[in-house]
């Protein structure tokens, strides 16, 4: 059987993404791939005899295990048998190559559900993950009830 894919940025709202690819992928008796995408930039600061760069690349990556394993978690408690990705990069791209090279038969992920200005300011991972990958995917919105106030906080808490 071929895995399903949930990519998970760790917020609140890939919260809800996270319990229907485990809810599927039990269903379907499918393996789960997660993954999380994390990307940094930063500019080196100069110093008289030298570059000082903070380890923000280790930083990064940590954060991204916890945030796969925190999706794990729950899946192995349902005896989902899963298999956990980090990569750094650009999410939708990352996204759509490693459920290429995982021949996915599902890629699911949250969607913040922001208005027009902020995906214009933003970015949308799960609109450019619609438009470029090569099979199903399926977005799944936050939750009801959550309110505009509540994913505006839960959205600067993740530093969105």
């Amino acid at each position: 059987m071929k895995p399903i894919l949930l990519a998970t940025d760790g917020s609140p709202v890939a919260a809800e993404a996270t319990a229907k690819a485990i809810e599927l992928a039990d269903a379907l008796g499918a393996p789960l791939v997660i993954a999380t995408i994390w990307q940094v930039t930063y500019e080196p600061v100069g110093i008289a005899f030298g570059t000082l760069v903070p380890n923000l690349d280790s930083v990064g990556n940590e954060e991204a295990q916890k945030i796969v394993e925190q999706a794990a978690a729950p899946a192995h408690e349902a005896g989902v048998e899963c298999e956990t990705i980090v990569r750094r990069g650009y999410p939708a791209q990352e996204i759509c190559a490693i459920a290429d090279e995982e021949d996915v038969q599902l890629i699911v992920l949250g969607s913040h559900g922001w208005g027009t200005m902020r995906r214009a300011i933003f970015g949308s991972v799960s609109t450019n993950v619609l438009h470029h990958a090569g099979r199903p995917v399926l977005v799944v919105p936050p939750p009801v009830k959550v309110g505009r106030v509540e994913h505006d906080r839960a959205a600067e808490e993740v530093g969105v």
